[in-house]
Parts: C-alpha cells; sequence; structure tokens
C-alpha cells in the first residue's frame, strides 16, 4: 500500500453478492484486508469481534439497514464513522443520500465506483494519519482557591478544590479532596462536550500520571465521569484519551499535602 505501515482491514456490507465481491477485488489490490457482510446484523457482529479501520456501505435500496448499521456505528464506535464510505445510485433511494448528508460520510456514486472508491478511502486514512497521536493541553479556566464561587453554589469544606479546564469544545470539571485521617486524595472527576451536551465518552481511558509514571487508571463512565482515590503527590496529571489518536492532558496545579483533620464531600455531588 502507498500510505500507512499496517494493512487496511476494511468491512464491507452490500446485499448484491457481484458488487460486494467487485469491491473485495478491488480493494485487495490495492493492498487491504478486506471481510464481506451481507445484512445489517452479520455487520454489526462481525464488528464486535475484529476491529475495523473503515466500512463501505453498499445498501443498494435498503434504507433501513444502512441506517441502523451508522446508528449503531456512532454509538458503540464513533471512531470509526469518521470512515465510513457509503455508495449510492445516481437515481436511486433519496433516504440513503439524506444519511449520508446527516453524518457526513463521504459517498461514491455506483457508476464510478471501480474508479473513485479506493481513492475516497485513502485519503480517509491519509486525513488521519495526519492527525495521527493529536494531544491537546487543556487550560485551566476556573480555580476555587483564587476564584470566588458563582452564587448558588455552596461553599467547598477545607481542603477540597474545584479546578474546571477546557480544550476546545471539552470540559473536564475536578473535584479534588482529601481523605479524612490520612494522606490520600479523592479525584473526581467528569468531561462533557459543550458544544454537544448528548456526547458520550464511557469507557475513555483516563491515567493518573505522577513524576514517576502512571499513578492510576481509570474508566470514564456512562455520563463521563470517573474517580481516583491515591497517595499525595504534589504534582500530577491527568491523560485522557478522548479518541484514537486523541488525547488531552490536564496539568494539575500544585497539591498541597491533606492535614489529619481535614475532611470533604464523599462525592461530586454538585454536578
Amino acid at each position: 500500500m502507498s500510505i500507512g505501515r499496517k494493512r487496511q482491514r476494511i468491512l464491507i456490507f452490500g446485499e448484491e453478492p457481484s458488487a460486494r465481491d467487485a469491491m473485495r477485488i478491488l480493494l485487495g489490490s490495492a493492498g487491504c484486508e478486506c471481510t464481506v457482510a451481507t445484512n445489517a446484523q452479520q455487520t454489526l457482529a462481525t464488528m464486535e469481534q475484529k476491529e475495523y479501520d473503515a466500512v463501505v456501505l453498499d445498501p443498494q435500496s435498503s434504507s433501513s439497514q444502512a441506517a441502523e448499521v451508522i446508528s449503531r456505528i456512532n454509538e458503540f464506535h464513533p471512531n470509526l464513522l469518521e470512515r465510513v464510505v457509503i455508495i449510492i445510485d445516481e437515481d436511486g433511494d433519496s433516504q440513503i443520500k439524506d444519511l449520508a448528508e446527516r453524518y457526513s460520510i463521504p459517498h461514491v456514486q455506483r457508476k464510478f465506483l471501480m474508479q473513485q472508491l479506493w481513492g475516497s478511502l485513502e485519503a480517509l486514512f491519509r486525513s488521519e494519519a495526519v492527525f495521527q497521536d493529536v494531544t491537546h493541553v487543556a487550560r485551566l479556566i476556573s480555580d476555587s482557591l483564587r476564584d470566588p464561587l458563582p452564587a448558588g453554589v455552596r461553599g467547598l469544606h477545607k481542603g477540597t478544590r474545584r479546578l474546571l479546564y477546557a480544550a476546545g469544545s471539552l470540559r473536564v470539571d475536578l473535584l479534588i479532596e482529601p481523605e479524612a485521617g490520612s494522606s490520600r486524595l479523592a479525584l473526581a472527576g467528569q468531561v462533557l462536550d459543550s458544544a454537544k451536551p448528548d456526547r458520550k465518552f464511557d469507557g475513555i481511558p483516563v491515567t493518573l500520571q505522577g513524576w514517576k509514571g502512571p499513578v492510576a487508571k481509570a474508566t470514564a463512565e456512562e455520563f463521563g465521569e470517573f474517580h481516583f482515590d491515591f497517595s499525595f503527590e504534589s504534582n500530577v496529571s491527568l491523560e485522557i484519551r478522548i479518541a484514537e489518536t486523541n488525547c488531552i492532558t490536564v496539568p494539575l496545579p500544585v497539591l498541597e499535602r491533606p492535614s489529619r483533620d481535614a475532611a470533604g464531600y464523599s462525592s461530586c455531588s454538585s454536578r
């Protein structure tokens, strides 16, 4: 292959055997490893068994099956949605065209299939390679130690600190509190997207980094929430892997060692 260092895995969904075979042969000649599926259920089941670099959808006249596949990809494999190509017929089902526009999916007209399919996929892979392993450093926009609390927000217990970070439209809300009678700290956090309030972050990995390396690891829950309990370190940071090639680094301010009589909230209840 002319790009990338590994053989790209392509999942092809199509009801018409001759069209599936034509795409499999074309992409195979470009160095891709192709898997074919004949219906939506088989496509979704295959995606659970193996990771794919791209998906080609050839729904013919079955817009409902294409909608089901795209909806499931969007819900469970959102990073893969950026590497989906859909085949459309010039005079075919208008709902398929609407589906492609709604999810901003590149499409190839069937009459140009052999000339344009590989080029469309190659462009997606090239775009991904350009932005591979992008790391954003979040900026601190609010700190309860320096900023007055907004009206209506209850005060924090002694030793408890609330921090709010921003990276583009993403927000990382943190609450750090000492554990009574010990030198340990509890950190509760949540990842949100101010531009897409319904965006899900469940399952993304979050790493707490100390000066010697990783201190603890967690996985975000349904609403992007995560929790750490760790021995005091003055200099720590968070690494939040939003996507396979997109990481956010959250540098925390220098932390103070908890006093023996400190007590804080047991959870981030003000969310």
